[in-house]
């Protein structure tokens, strides 16, 4: 059976993550996007970066391992609009339990989505992130480390929930909203709030 090639968007920490579980996934990374020509270094083993959002020759399915929303959203557009095609990257030891993922997802080792769940396009889960049962997001969801959302929960579009922050069951959390580090929600969030502690309150 012949490889997938994919490209992948962003040549940073995480699209180097990125690239090796692509290959654990059995999938053939053989290029990077990037606007910075020297984003890799000195690094050897990876594969080139072949050129940067409006000049990089599409000539297979992009993977997205770009992390900030607002860039990651900016730079799939652009891409979208030269005609790239985007891939889906499951890891192995992912696991997604009879849930609905839209296009563009990126799941780390260990990332979970639990049963009936639905998420939009450019998912990004990354180690130990839980997507519970039932839950509902929207396009562009970011689920750092450890990250969690209770079963039944809605998110909008754009949340960024940073390392172990946590969505209690059937919370509702707008548009754009970003919860930082440890943060635990126990309330509805109105779209574009930024919340911290625990429980979360806005900053």
């Amino acid at each position: 059976m012949k490889t997938r090639t994919v490209l992948i968007l962003g040549a940073g920490g995480l699209g180097r993550e990125v690239f090796w579980w692509a290959k654990e996934a059995g999938l053939d990374p053989v290029g990077f996007i990037d606007d910075n020509p020297a984003a890799l270094g000195d690094r050897t083993g990876y594969a080139p970066i072949v050129g940067g959002v409006e000049e990089a020759p599409l000539t297979c399915p992009v993977l997205c391992a770009i992390g900030q929303n607002a860039i990651r959203r900016l730079c799939v557009e652009r891409l979208a609009d030269r005609g790239a095609r985007f891939a889906t990257l499951i890891h192995p030891q992912a696991k997604v339990l009879h849930a609905t993922l839209g296009t563009g997802a990126v799941l780390a080792p260990f990332a979970y989505v639990g049963a009936d769940a639905r998420a939009g396009d450019f998912l990004f889960m990354q180690t130990g992130a839980v997507l519970g049962h039932d839950v509902v997001a929207g396009d562009f969801l970011r689920m750092d480390t450890t990250s969690f959302v209770g079963g039944y929960a809605v998110l909008g579009n754009g949340v960024t929930l940073h390392t172990g922050a946590q969505v209690m069951p059937g919370k509702r959390v707008g548009d754009q909203c970003t919860l930082g580090a440890g943060a635990v929600l126990l309330s509805n969030l109105h779209p574009s709030s930024t919340v911290f502690g625990v429980p979360a309150q806005k900053v």
